[in-house]
């Protein structure tokens, strides 16, 4: 469900998205976030549905500290930002750069998903034995 900016239950799904993207960068489980906070699995997950839940906005602080993001960023309306269209990767010994167009890095973060492993999708450096990783994970 998608509601309009006019409508108060906009900020609601806004902020779900966004704890939601930013307890997967993390790479935690709804369950690992909720025992984190001290809150029930079925409050975690009731943020991060589409559909109307109230909460306090010291609950939202409180998932913000945990997940080490600043509390604006969980208010923060994205969808008006142009979609990027490469990741930046840089080699963690050489620092040599080079991009990634997202649609393929996205293909390679979903693999990474379905075996298992909840880091970001890094690749092997052509110049040393050095691995190329996002620079800004956030792109994801």
């Amino acid at each position: 469900m998608e509601f309009k900016k006019e409508d108060e239950n906009y900020v609601y799904e806004l902020i779900g998205k966004n704890v939601k993207k930013y307890r997967k960068l993390k790479g935690w489980t709804q369950e690992k976030l909720a025992e984190e906070i001290n809150y029930s699995l079925s409050f975690i997950s009731g943020i991060e549905s589409a559909y109307h839940q109230t909460f306090s906005l010291g609950a939202i602080w409180r998932i913000s500290m945990v997940l080490g993001v600043d509390f604006y960023k969980l208010c923060q309306d994205n969808s008006q930002t142009p979609a990027k269209k490469y990741i930046n990767y840089k080699c963690n010994k050489c620092n040599t750069e080079t991009k990634l167009p997202i649609r393929i890095a996205k293909h390679f973060k979903y693999i990474y998903e379905i075996a298992g492993n909840q880091n970001l999708p890094q690749f092997e450096c052509t110049n040393c034995d050095g691995h190329f990783i996002p620079i800004d994970p956030m792109d994801f």
